[in-house]
């Protein structure tokens, strides 16, 4: 199947690719689908985002949690696996879908349910109550696809518990969606 064809958000059910489909979440953004060479089956910009039926193949050794991220969650979208810092995953979204994604059993439609208030209350209580934690990284998913208005709301937040220094926001929103990186959004950060 050619790359344009791909980037259409349904497969038809005989397409031997709609099983990666099912399997794991398939989105590309129009500023990518622009970049793609339709002509070109190696285009790297496809090879990113476009399903193989390669991904269907599974060794003995692959996992569905490849880096351990349930054991060092204490609390649920927390990851605390090194001493001074921590993942806060808040969404399980993401513009597009990476098909070298290390998460992509737990990212997409379906995948989980977003973080709940409580939840992330919860998240940010363990982060206040560990003092070595200097630096919290926004991930999912992607977080660049929340609200301005709950981006602000985590960045406040984050920014009122005194230890943490440094947020970070690990997002691939500026290349892939750039539209969505307004003056808006990134007041939010600040």
């Amino acid at each position: 199947m050619d790359a344009a064809a791909m980037t259409r958000p349904a497969l038809s059910p005989t397409d031997p690719l709609s099983e990666v489909a099912d399997r794991y979440a398939v989105a590309v953004t129009p500023a990518m689908e622009r970049l793609i060479d339709p002509g070109d089956p190696q285009d790297p910009i496809a090879r990113q985002f476009l399903p193989d039926v390669r991904e269907l193949d599974e060794t003995p050794e692959e996992r569905a949690d490849p880096i351990d991220d349930a054991v060092h969650s204490p609390v649920e979208g927390v990851v605390h696996r090194y001493r001074d810092r921590c993942l806060l995953k808040i969404t399980h979204v993401c513009p597009v879908y990476c098909r070298f994604c290390f998460r992509r059993e737990m990212v997409g439609p379906g995948a989980a349910e977003p973080i709940t208030v409580e939840k992330l209350d919860a998240a940010l209580a363990y982060i206040e109550a560990h003092p070595e934690i200097w630096e919290v990284i926004l991930t999912g998913g992607d977080p660049f696809v929340l609200s301005p208005r709950r981006a602000k709301d985590i960045t406040q937040r984050l920014a009122a518990i005194a230890h943490v220094q440094v947020i970070r926001w690990h997002t691939r929103v500026p290349v892939v969606d750039p539209a969505r990186v307004t003056p808006d959004f990134v007041s939010a950060l600040k």
